[in-house]
């Protein structure tokens, strides 16, 4: 489980994002979503000014994201850290994050600091596992407008 004091409310809303994408796998707007293994997304993703580094143990750093439209998730700004999952299904179609999950269309991410409102960021994987989307409308994969893109 992931460590947060508000992880259920973002577990929740970030559950109702996945069955929704998990159903269509494609939103109105055109995006593509694509399920990829834990290999596929460890490592250093950049989005302008804002750093992403996921990690193979499920722990991440983050800086920059109180930039732009991200400003607006209420995650906490600056540096952070924290862990990681992909969301999965328990078994009754209720998708959570889940350490166990090896693959997956969507990320979960708990800030070890808490923020002054629940933080409304998920990723999503796009484009063949090149792109992690910002995301933070459960019907709106990319929602944002903020792509990351793995650092070479």
């Amino acid at each position: 489980m992931l460590r947060t004091l508000l992880a259920p409310a973002v577990r929740w809303t970030a559950a109702v994002l996945v069955t929704v994408v998990s159903a269509t796998a494609c939103d109105g707007s055109g995006v593509q979503t694509a399920t990829v293994a834990v290999d596929r997304v460890t490592g250093v993703w950049k989005a302008g000014q804002a750093t992403l580094a996921l990690t193979a143990d499920h722990t991440f750093t983050a800086s920059g994201l109180n930039e732009g439209k991200l400003t607006d998730t209420g995650c906490p700004a600056g540096h952070a850290d924290g862990d990681w999952a992909f969301f999965a299904d328990q078994g009754d179609g209720l998708y959570v994050t889940s350490r166990q999950a090896r693959s997956g269309s969507e990320i979960g991410l708990s800030f070890t600091e808490s923020s002054d409102e629940p933080c409304r960021l998920t990723l999503t994987v796009v484009d063949d596992g090149d792109t992690l989307c910002a995301t933070s409308d459960p019907d709106v994969p990319c929602d944002l407008g903020v792509r990351f893109t793995r650092e070479r």
